[in-house]
């Protein structure tokens, strides 16, 4: 027999499951947004001082972007 308080146990660990995805979702969203956004300076800045090997701005911020991409879809 279920006692209650096992059954209060069990629905408090699925709303803490719950929100701990959440957060962690949340949080890698923030995370790869504030990426995205050093890498647009980032190339700006080697572009700027010719560090980019010859490539354009957009060249090097795609070379950036992938290599976040790759890097997130591998951590999820």
């Amino acid at each position: 027999m279920i006692s209650i308080a096992q059954t209060l146990n069990t629905v408090t660990c699925k709303v803490c499951d719950a929100v701990a995805s959440y957060v962690k979702i949340t949080i890698s969203n923030i995370q790869h947004s504030r990426q995205m956004a050093a890498n647009r300076e980032v190339a700006r800045q080697l572009h700027y001082l010719n560090l980019g090997d010859g490539k354009e701005y957009k060249q090097i911020l795609d070379s950036l972007n992938d290599k976040t991409q790759n890097e997130y879809l591998s951590k999820y």
